[in-house]
């Protein structure tokens, strides 16, 4: 019996600085997703309405310590745009959407995450994944944990669509172009599994 004591403490007092830490798996619960550019004529926008993914963060006496896993999808034909169907319907041409369904991000290194009174500015390293061609970028991100245990993230990276390989969307026989630069501004909010 004494025996049994002795290693309930041990184990006690070996876990009890992991006590306040709590790896947790995360999914999508709500999000917004804008895409912004321009043309020779006027500025665009497109929303994404589907995305979902996968997410393990390990919090820390309620704040944000690492993240250990992340991946987006974005339901590309789930992107619409400011300017009704034509517009979608270049969109989704300008995607290959037919080929390529989603397009996503898969993180591979946390950069740097420090913590701000009630914030944490994240820099991260992975996969970006448009229309079939995969680029690395690196993406700076605000994240937050709410006071109902859900999580935010925010933030906003620049695209050059043709490090992708996407031609700019061109109508009306060319004598509109758009722009090959695109601006993504994201709000993220995750939920527990």
């Amino acid at each position: 019996m004494k025996t049994m004591n002795k290693l309930l403490a041990m184990t006690a007092v070996l876990l009890f600085p992991f006590a306040g830490i709590a790896q947790t798996a995360y999914h999508v619960k709500s999000h917004q997703v804008t895409i912004e550019g321009t043309s020779n004529l006027q500025s665009w926008a497109a929303e994404a309405e589907k995305v979902n993914g996968e997410f393990t963060i390990r919090l820390e006496d309620g704040k944000l310590s690492s993240i250990e896993n992340a991946t987006i999808r974005v339901v590309a034909t789930s992107i619409k745009g400011s300017e009704g169907r034509r517009m979608n319907n270049k969109i989704y041409e300008s995607l290959d959407t037919d080929r390529h369904p989603e397009i996503t991000f898969l993180l591979r290194d946390v950069l740097s995450l420090a913590e701000n009174p009630g914030t944490a500015r994240i820099s991260s390293r992975g996969v970006l994944t448009i229309a079939g061609v995969s680029r690395s970028v690196e993406l700076n991100t605000v994240g937050r944990v709410l006071p109902n245990g859900d999580l935010e993230f925010a933030g906003s990276q620049t695209i050059d669509m043709t490090d992708h390989s996407i031609s700019p969307p061109t109508a009306m026989f060319g004598a509109l172009r758009t722009g090959s630069v695109v601006e993504l501004t994201y709000r993220v909010v995750l939920t527990e599994k």
